[in-house]
């Protein structure tokens, strides 16, 4: 599992080398990038907690040298204020428990509240719902580059540094994750639907996602694991070329605003079919690493946990209307803006984005 996250980490760098023009910008990528691929092979659960909070600092430097608009200030102290409130108890329970040793081997903590303190650090970049307030403050405020970096790369830290506590949870009480997950599931898809700015939805859309794979990671089944790593490899592709379509969208248009994406399929078949082909693969619709985790998790859901279907059900049914209403919304109307001057470099990598996700789909199916 870890492997193919370095290699969606060097994928979406390469996105980032091909569309982005500002040096500054992808020297920080390549710092961010170097980080997570070292987060990612660390045993040791002190450079585990090293690396994961060194990643923050050049999601700030971007945010703040590069973003837009004033309210990046606020953006930034909510990401520093969650990320040490939630990261402060880890370091008191590792000191005080002294684990010098292998994470594959600290099986002598005795107490779920130690547990529950180790889980919470990694739980803010998960996002689980209640701690993801710094999210789409940054992806709202933060460059296009950091939007792409926030969502393949940084929230699937705190994935892979559950990943490794996985085995812990069997010890201890997990029926406040899951009910946490689901609620981010329902909640999060709710508030796509009320949202006027489209990274805001893509943001939410963002919580969606990664609160099914807490949700799968929960349940501490086989299958279910498989379909939230699934989960976590579409997010990765699928997420990073929304706000890479959000972003440039930007760009051209200076809006974010939902009312104004309409005009695609008049503006530009290119860009409008590459747009359409990632909102269905964000609803889950086949053949998509989506779909498939999808599948693979509600098929095992029904055959053991058959409450939790009808809240499933409903997440499904939400997740799908909101992104065919973004799609319905940015393709149908007039011509809005000429988009045949866009660059090759813009909307080549969306191509080898689609295709690179579309390939994976098929692969594993």
């Amino acid at each position: 599992m870890y492997i193919m996250l370095m290699f969606m980490s060097i994928f979406i760098m390469g996105v980032i080398f091909l569309s982005e023009k500002e040096n500054m910008l992808v020297y920080l990528s390549k710092i961010l990038l170097m980080i997570c691929l070292l987060f990612f092979i660390s045993t040791n659960l002190l450079m585990l907690y090293i690396f994961f909070e060194l990643s923050i600092f050049p999601i700030l430097v971007m945010i703040l040298g590069y973003g837009s608009q004033i309210e990046k200030i606020n953006s930034a102290y909510y990401l520093i204020f969650y990320a040490v409130m939630c990261s402060g108890p880890f370091l008191y329970v590792y000191f005080c428990k002294k684990f010098y040793f292998a994470v594959v081997y600290f099986f002598n903590i005795f107490s779920w509240e130690m547990i529950f303190i180790l889980t919470i650090c990694f739980m803010v970049k998960f996002p689980v719902y209640f701690l993801h307030l710094w999210l789409p403050k940054a992806h709202v405020e933060a460059p296009t580059t950091a939007k792409m970096l926030l969502a393949g790369l940084l929230l699937k830290l705190g994935t892979g540094g559950y990943l490794r506590l996985t085995t812990l949870m069997m010890y201890t009480y997990m029926n406040f994750w899951l009910i946490l997950s689901l609620v981010g599931m329902i909640v999060s898809a709710f508030m796509c639907l009320f949202q006027s700015d489209a990274k805001a939805v893509a943001a939410f859309s963002s919580i969606v996602h990664m609160s099914f794979v807490l949700f799968g990671l929960i349940i501490l089944m086989k299958s279910t694991k498989m379909g939230a790593c699934l989960m976590m490899l579409s997010h990765g592709y699928t997420s990073t070329l929304m706000f890479f379509m959000v972003g440039e969208f930007f760009h051209k248009s200076g809006t974010r605003m939902m009312n104004y994406l309409s005009g695609f399929m008049a503006s530009s078949m290119l860009v409008s079919y590459t747009m359409m082909l990632v909102f269905l693969s964000n609803g889950g619709v086949p053949p998509t690493i989506s779909f498939v985790s999808e599948y693979i998790t509600i098929i095992s859901i029904f055959l053991g946990f058959k409450s939790l279907f009808m809240i499933l059900f409903l997440y499904f049914f939400i997740a799908f209307y909101y992104s065919l209403f973004i799609l319905t919304s940015a393709l149908m109307g007039g011509k809005l803006l000429n988009f045949s001057l866009w660059l090759m470099s813009y909307t080549f990598p969306g191509l080898v984005l689609m295709f690179n996700f579309f390939w994976l789909s098929l692969l594993i199916g």
